[in-house]
């Protein structure tokens, strides 16, 4: 019986785990250097949404970093299902990906990813970690996979679930 539940577990990390297709624009001109943990890189990323030239080039900068923190929190829901605050972040972030969709310019796809991320329209004052935030293990397992994703999707985690 022990075993069984130790290959159970190994086999939903492992599921957890799989490797999904992260687009290489997930991680914009942050990379260079800096502290992904200060919300810097999510400003840098809404810049450079808002100042695409086309709405068609915003957006694709905007939805993919949304849809991998969508992708983690589902991933995590399926290692232990019936977490309806888990639920509640993935259809923000779904809502938040459909206005993305539906925005007509690049400062109006780079609001919409704003409200998908903060409930704000803007990033301004951004300072993750700066509140106490206290995370269930589930949030954290999330976060993690997040991070896994890759540094946009693992900050956006962190705020939305803060």
């Amino acid at each position: 019986m022990r075993n069984a539940r130790r290959h159970v577990l190994a086999f939903a990390v492992a599921a957890a785990l799989a490797p999904v297709e992260a687009p290489a624009a997930d991680l914009p001109a942050f990379a260079a250097g800096g502290c992904a943990c200060d919300g810097s890189a999510l400003v840098e990323l809404r810049d450079e949404i808002a100042t695409a030239e086309t709405p068609a080039e915003a957006q694709a900068l905007a939805a993919p970093p949304l849809a991998l923190a969508r992708s983690a929190l589902a991933r995590a829901r399926w290692l232990a299902p019936g977490s309806a605050s888990l639920a509640a972040k993935e259809r923000q972030l779904r809502d938040g990906e459909r206005a993305i969709a539906a925005a007509p310019t690049p400062e109006a796809v780079a609001g919409a990813f704003s409200m998908a991320v903060t409930g704000s329209p803007v990033l301004a004052g951004l300072d993750v970690g700066a509140v106490g935030c206290s995370y269930t293990t589930l949030e954290i397992v999330a976060i993690v996979l997040g991070f896994i994703l890759g540094i946009i999707p693992g900050i956006i985690l962190l705020i939305i679930l803060c």
